[in-house]
């Protein structure tokens, strides 16, 4: 019985990996959209000159969301919008704004930081409880580079101990509990929430975006795109990455076991990797021509990824199936895919060596085991949340992904 519904789950997975997901457009009435943000179920867009919009239906209808916010002239002039667990916050050019009311209000939670419009709070990121803003422009005391704060903006500290004056950070990531920075001259790493930085391996060029998962780093480089399976030791180009020297602007995000990049470079517009950045493809059904050369930003929530462009944002949901997946009959057996405690898994038709992970509904890590035995294994559930995990199975080398089958916890 357990066999037969596997069987018949990797069978549906398998159908909706081949009926690959279109964008479907939320038809915002304006332009110059930036970033977006989810808090408590609802969508917010920050727009350039129009503030911040805002959605509690899901993209049905929008109202603005502006109350607080700084006037310039007659423009409110936004250039991001992030959140943590409780608390939006708003880049804009006259600094850091915050909200604790889901946007009804904003007040100024700025400290001592410095906005103008070239230097302003350009991404936002929340990792380990710590709320971290990356500013436009290089790195200095009071003004480019990146500040966190652990009391939703009360204070802000500098997050630059060991990133060098010459440098623009452009996107923060992480993998395992170590961040990632991709700078204006190496990839940087931090173990410690962005207290101390140190370079990562020899990557003494510009990177213009990092995503990590699955045991992989992925970055846009000034060479192409390329991955790591080592932590940034030793990286392999990209074989068909279609821009040879991506340029500043590009993206990159991890998102149900795939890899989705925007390459700012025209009408190329999104790419998406199957095979953890070893190849690429077009990603773009469902943009209009405009949307495919003005797109601006990813955004991951629960089961959809929102990329964001200049005059709309679009959405595709998650087709559950991981990267380079292969569907067998005779996969490991898996019981029970109900569980309270724990689960078992059967590796004994396998190599010994490789990393087991679950996956949650964002494709995020939520629990690994390495070097697994070819043996049973039992897996106990370590604090898992309720809800719907993918089991995969990664070779001892990261350079393949299985995935074993789904549990769910509850």
């Amino acid at each position: 019985m357990i066999l037969n519904r596997y069987a018949t789950l990797v069978l549906l997975m398998s159908l909706q990996f081949i009926a690959t997901a279109n964008w479907t457009p939320y038809n915002l009435t304006n332009s110059g959209h930036k970033s977006m943000t989810t808090l408590n179920g609802n969508l917010y867009v920050a727009t350039t000159n129009t503030g911040i919009q805002k959605s509690i239906n899901g993209g049905t209808s929008w109202t603005l969301a502006n109350t607080g916010l700084p006037l310039t002239g007659s423009d409110i002039k936004v250039q991001s919008v992030g959140s943590n667990a409780t608390t939006l916050f708003c880049g804009t050019e006259s600094g850091i704004y915050r909200s604790t009311d889901n946007g009804s209000s904003w007040a100024l939670a700025n400290g001592t930081l410095t906005a103008s419009a070239t230097v302003f709070a350009n991404k936002f990121y929340n990792y380990g409880g710590v709320t971290f803003a990356v500013f436009s422009g290089m790195i200095s005391q009071s003004s480019g580079g990146i500040f966190r704060t652990v009391n939703n903006g009360d204070t802000w500290l500098a997050a630059f101990s060991g990133l060098s004056s010459n440098m623009t950070i452009y996107n923060i990531a992480e993998m395992n509990g170590t961040l990632y920075a991709s700078t204006s001259t190496a990839l940087m790493k931090s173990t410690d929430l962005g207290q101390s930085w140190s370079q990562v391996g020899t990557t003494n060029y510009a990177v213009y975006a990092v995503a990590g998962a699955y045991g992989r780093l992925v970055a846009l480089t000034t060479f192409g795109a390329r991955y790591s399976v080592d932590g940034g030791t030793i990286w392999t180009n990209s074989t068909n990455y279609p821009v040879a020297s991506p340029a500043a602007g590009s993206e990159l995000i991890a998102y149900d076991g795939k890899y989705y990049a925007i390459t700012k470079s025209g009408s190329i517009g999104c790419q998406r990797s199957l095979d953890g950045g070893a190849t690429w493809e077009a990603f773009n059904t469902g943009l209009s021509i405009q949307n495919t050369f003005a797109q601006e930003e990813f955004h991951a929530n629960g089961n959809d990824l929102f990329i964001v462009c200049a005059l709309d944002i679009h959405s595709t949901a998650a087709t559950s199936v991981g990267t380079a997946e292969v569907a067998r009959n005779t996969a490991p057996l898996i019981r029970p895919t109900l569980f309270t405690d724990g689960f078992s898994i059967d590796l004994s038709a396998e190599n010994a060596g490789g990393n087991i992970l679950l996956l949650d509904a964002a494709g995020r890590i939520a629990h690994q085991l390495t070097n697994a035995p070819n043996t049973v294994l039992n897996i106990d559930r370590n604090g898992l949340a309720n809800g719907m995990y993918q089991v995969v199975l990664v070779d001892q080398h990261g350079a393949s992904m299985r995935l074993l089958g789904k549990v769910i916890a509850q």
